[in-house]
């Protein structure tokens, strides 16, 4: 099993383009060998990104991956007319998220580790599959 791990921003495009990777490419094709985590990474330029977060973090911790996901996908593929509940989240695992990715260096969405890969913002599907490849 690999583990993918995305460092993503909820109102990125590129983060956008990055969902429909997962989605129509790379979960039907290595679904089976793979892990994804997915990390927060909210970029101050986007002014719900870090509420978005934080509610993903809300429904996986009360109602599983399953809804932090849909949350997820619902953000990203409906982006910008998605907003954050009113109520406010617990924010420590946003912040957990921020500090893991500045101890590794993240500054751009989306960044994924692979393995001893990093592919950073602008990468293909094959870019992505031979880092996975190369891990396993």
């Amino acid at each position: 099993m690999v583990t993918v791990e995305i460092f993503e921003d909820l109102q990125c495009k590129d983060c956008t383009r990055l969902q429909h990777l997962l989605e129509e490419t790379l979960l039907p094709l290595l679904g089976e060998e793979i892990e994804v985590v997915r990390r927060d990474f909210p970029l101050a330029k986007h002014p719900e990104a870090f509420a978005l977060a934080a509610e993903a973090h809300y429904l996986r911790a009360t109602e599983g991956r399953t809804a932090e996901w849909e949350w997820r996908k619902k953000c990203l593929l409906a982006l910008g007319q998605v907003h954050a509940p009113s109520a406010g989240r617990d924010r420590s695992g946003v912040e957990a998220d921020l500090a893991e990715a500045h101890a590794r260096g993240v500054a751009k969405t989306p960044t994924v580790f692979v393995g001893n890969h990093v592919l950073i913002e602008h990468f293909t599907a094959e870019e992505l599959i031979a880092a996975i490849r190369d891990s396993q």
